[in-house]
C-alpha cells in the first residue's frame, strides 16, 4: 500500500496573499469569474490573519453574479 504524505511549505501572510491572488487572475483570465472569486474568498478564509469583514467579500460576490470582471479584479487586487 502506498502512503502519501503532505510536506508543509511555510509561507508569510504575504506570500500566500500574493499567491492566492496569482491564482484568483488566472482563472480570471480564463473568463472564469465565479471561480477566481471563489477561490479568493476560500484563500482568505485559510490563512491565519487574513480574514476580512463579510461586506468586503459581497463585493466579489456582486461582482460574479453580475459577471462584472472590473469589479472583480479590483475585489481580488484589493487584498494586501
Amino acid at each position: 500500500m502506498a502512503t502519501w504524505t503532505r510536506t508543509t511549505v511555510s509561507l508569510t501572510r504575504e506570500q500566500h496573499v500574493e499567491r492566492s491572488k496569482e491564482r484568483a487572475l488566472a482563472l480570471l483570465n480564463v473568463g472564469r469569474i465565479r471561480e477566481a472569486v471563489a477561490s479568493m474568498m476560500m484563500d482568505m478564509r485559510k490563512y491565519p490573519n487574513c480574514e476580512v469583514p463579510h461586506e468586503i467579500h459581497a463585493i466579489g460576490i456582486f461582482a460574479a453574479t453580475a459577471g462584472d470582471v472590473a469589479v472583480a479584479c479590483a475585489y481580488i487586487e484589493g487584498f494586501n
